[in-house]
């Protein structure tokens, strides 16, 4: 059965992602909170692989491979578009390294009269975190948008792609202002944990991918099949990661520079986990109550809100908690406390938006406005 037509006919919003994207935050800012203070006692006991677990494969794969399907779903996909949003998101990147490390680590420097902590919030500037790389995709795919390079042509670039990164990769650069470049490409250093070439294959899977949902005809059968496909080939690829010792994070070192920094392997396995896991969700997704549906959709729209006040909270918790010093409990009950005071914050930030867009548009234009 074809299931597949050459018009977008799937084009409304694909409410069932949301899902994805709300439990990869709630697993982001557990696994933050988690790396900020967890004990070292815990740290490579079942617990701390629990949440490294759900805080990697869950999380950073899916948010950028449904930055792709966003893009393709998008009314103003435009080249000039993406390159503004893509300036925007890293220039954003950068300004939130200022305000969770840079500020918070002047503080401390001023209290402990250390000014070594002033030294560690300048180098955290410049660290390419997933905001950052969010606007390298997108100023990425302006060009694509730009010289209109077909599917098979994009294919090609992410094959080149590919190949710089296995000789690029862990590469250090001395030079300190070429550094500040080059990590933002490969991974140089240990501020580079989310360099382009690492990273920009789950963008283009999902770019691929929201092109063939958004022409699909039958969703179950489609995720269905997705499933089918993707339980046994990721069942494989993690054994044959396993026994070849496979450097993207998953064994060893769990999910620092090897994840961060990984190369087309562990991208290969992490998409076909994130296929499964998305299509998956999608049948789950049909059993939650509707009033469940409003708050997932609400984190969902929230991303880089959430993402940029969870992590403003983390950095300045430091001044009042001890770092490195938490048993698993209290550090769930810290991550559910940062997680809902953020899902707060969010409601009263967009309250207000929502009453500035009433105030100074008509009714019918304020409609319009929230509806993109």
């Amino acid at each position: 059965m074809d299931i597949f037509n050459k018009e977008k006919i799937n084009s409304s919003y694909q409410k069932d992602l949301d899902l994805a994207k709300a439990l990869a935050i709630l697993f982001m800012i557990w696994v933050h909170v988690n790396e900020y203070y967890q004990t070292s006692a815990i740290e490579g006991g079942v617990y701390n692989r629990v949440v490294e677990f759900l805080g990697s494969p869950f999380s950073a794969p899916i948010f950028i491979i449904l930055l792709g399907v966003g893009i393709v779903y998008s009314r103003r996909s435009t080249a000039k578009y993406l390159f503004n949003r893509g300036i925007t998101l890293l220039l954003l990147g950068y300004g939130l390294n200022i305000v969770m490390d840079l500020i918070p680590n002047t503080i401390v420097a001023i209290r402990t009269n250390d000014m070594s902590y002033i030294q560690s919030g300048l180098e955290s500037i410049w660290g390419i975190d997933i905001l950052a790389f969010s606007g390298l995709a997108f100023l990425f795919f302006s060009l694509i948008k730009k010289f209109n390079i077909s599917n098979k042509g994009l294919f090609g670039i992410w094959c080149a792609l590919m190949t710089l990164n296995i000789f690029l990769r862990g590469t250090t650069v001395e030079n300190k202002i070429i550094n500040i470049i080059c990590r933002g490409i490969w991974g140089t250093d240990e501020f580079s944990w989310f360099p382009f070439l690492s990273w920009i294959t789950f963008a283009i899977l999902g770019y691929y991918f929201g092109q063939i949902l958004i022409r699909c005809t039958n969703k179950t059968v489609l995720y269905r099949n997705i499933l089918f496909i993707t339980t046994p080939l990721s069942i494989m690829l993690w054994i044959y990661s396993y026994v070849n010792n496979v450097k993207f994070g998953a064994f060893g070192a769990l999910y620092q520079t090897e994840y961060y920094h990984q190369d087309v392997m562990g991208n290969i396995v992490l998409c076909v986990f994130a296929l499964f896991w998305i299509s998956f969700l999608h049948f789950v997704y049909q059993y939650i109550p509707e009033i469940i549906k409003i708050t997932i959709n609400r984190w969902s729209k929230n991303t880089n809100l959430m993402y940029c006040i969870h992590y403003t909270i983390i950095g300045f918790s430091v001044l009042v908690l001890k770092t490195e010093s938490y048993m698993p409990l209290q550090i769930i009950v810290l991550a559910l406390s940062i997680f809902i005071f953020t899902d707060v914050l969010c409601i009263f930030i967009n309250n207000i938006k929502s009453k500035k867009v009433s105030k100074d548009y008509t009714k019918s234009e304020c409609g319009v406005l929230q509806n993109l």
